[in-house]
C-alpha cells in the first residue's frame, strides 16, 4: 500500500502541470457551452492538492494502485440560479462529454422522508471526437468530476462543511428536528424561485401582446416598464444603432424606471402601444440626436449607458433638452439615494 501510494503522489506532482492545464481547457469549454443555454451563478475548477490526495489515499487503504483511478483529480463546480437549470446543464454534458455513469451520482434522488445535501455529480472525460482536436489531443482519457448544484444547494453544503459533519447519523438528535426543517425550507425555496420565474416569464409574454396592443385597462407600471425594455423591438432596434457608434448598453434597467415613469406621466402616455408607436415615430430622430452628441463630447467619453435610456432620450428630443447618458449607478448610499443622471 505504501509502495502504490508513493508512487501515486510522485506521478500526481508530476502530472500537475497537465492537470492544471486540463482544467483550464475544460472549465472554458463548459462556459462557452452553458451560456447560450443558462446564466449560470458561477462555474469554477479546482486541482486536487498533494495533501488531499495523500490523505484519500489512507482512508482508501488499497483501492488505488495508480493515478488514472483517481477521478476527481480535476474537480469542477457549476452553480446554477435555478434548480430545473441542473437537469439542463446535465443534457449539455450527456452530448458533449463521456460520462463514466458506474462513478456519477444523482445525490438529488434522496429519499422522500429525508433532507439534505442534494447535487448531481459527474465523472467524465472529453467525447471521442473532441480529443481527436489538436488543442484537446493530450488531455485523451484524462478524468474531471463535475457538481452541478442551485445557489440554494450550494449554500446548504457550504454550511454543512462548516458544521463539519458527513451524514445524517453525525447529527445530534436534539438538532435533527431543526436540520430537516432547514433543509426542507431551502428545498421549498429552489421549487419557489423555479415558479417564481415562470410567472416573471409569462408576464413578458404579456407585456410583449400590449405592446402590439391598444388597452386602456393595461396601465404602464414599473414591471411592465422593466419588461417592454426587454421586449420592445422598436427600442432594442434604436439602442443597437447607438451602441455600434457609441458605447455598449448595460442590461440592468431598474435604476431608471422611476425616471421613465415620471416623463411618461407629464407626457400623458399611459399604455405601452402608445409608448411603441412614440418611439417608433422618433427612431431615426433619437439615434442621429443622441450619436451626434456622444461625438461632439471631449474625451473620456462613457463607456457605456443603461438599456431602456432611449425612452428618456426621447422625452428629452420631444421636449428640446440637451441628451445626457444614462450611466449605470454607483452603489447608494443611504436610504433617499436616487438614480443619476450624468452627462455625456
Amino acid at each position: 500500500m505504501k509502495e502504490h501510494s508513493a508512487a501515486i503522489l510522485t506521478e500526481f506532482n508530476n502530472s500537475k502541470l497537465l492537470l492544471h492545464g486540463f482544467g483550464e481547457v475544460v472549465n472554458t469549454l463548459i462556459k462557452s457551452l452553458v451560456k447560450d443555454t443558462i446564466n449560470p451563478h458561477q462555474i469554477s475548477f479546482r486541482i486536487k492538492d498533494s495533501d488531499s490526495l495523500a490523505n484519500k489515499l489512507l482512508k482508501k487503504n488499497d483501492k488505488y494502485t495508480a493515478l488514472n483511478e483517481i477521478t476527481d483529480l480535476v474537480g469542477l463546480r457549476i452553480i446554477t440560479y435555478f434548480e430545473d437549470d441542473i437537469d439542463k446543464v446535465a443534457d449539455i454534458f450527456k452530448t458533449e462529454f463521456d460520462i463514466d455513469f458506474p462513478n456519477s451520482v444523482d445525490k438529488r434522488l434522496i429519499e422522500s422522508d429525508k433532507f439534505g445535501y442534494r447535487s448531481l455529480h459527474y465523472v467524465a472525460s472529453l467525447s471521442d471526437e473532441r480529443a481527436k482536436l489538436t488543442e484537446y489531443k493530450k488531455y485523451k482519457g484524462l478524468k474531471f468530476e463535475v457538481q452541478i448544484r442551485s445557489i440554494l444547494q450550494h449554500s446548504w453544503a457550504e454550511i454543512e462543511h462548516d458544521l463539519g459533519y458527513k451524514g445524517e447519523s453525525e447529527i445530534p438528535k436534539t438538532a435533527k428536528r431543526t436540520f430537516y426543517r432547514v433543509a426542507a425550507l431551502l428545498e421549498q425555496a429552489d421549487i419557489e424561485f423555479v415558479k417564481l420565474r415562470q410567472q416573471i416569464e409569462d408576464h413578458e409574454l404579456i407585456i410583449k401582446h400590449q405592446i402590439l396592443t391598444s388597452s386602456p385597462e393595461n396601465k404602464i407600471d414599473a414591471s411592465s416598464i422593466i419588461a417592454f425594455i426587454k421586449e420592445s423591438t422598436t427600442l432594442n432596434e434604436i439602442e443597437s444603432e447607438i451602441e455600434i457608434i457609441t458605447c455598449e448598453r448595460n442590461s440592468n434597467s431598474t435604476n431608471i424606471t422611476d425616471i421613465i415613469l415620471e416623463d411618461l406621466s407629464n407626457h400623458k402616455i399611459e399604455t405601452l402601444f402608445e409608448l411603441e408607436k412614440l418611439l417608433s415615430d422618433n427612431k431615426e430622430n433619437i439615434v442621429k440626436w443622441n450619436i451626434d452628441y456622444y461625438l461632439s463630447m471631449p474625451e473620456p467619453r462613457p463607456k457605456n449607458f443603461i438599456a431602456g435610456a432611449a425612452i428618456i432620450w426621447l422625452f428629452r428630443l420631444i421636449d428640446g433638452v440637451e441628451p445626457k447618458i444614462m450611466l449605470p449607478r454607483k452603489k447608494a448610499i443611504g436610504k433617499n439615494s436616487s438614480p443619476k443622471l450624468e452627462g455625456k
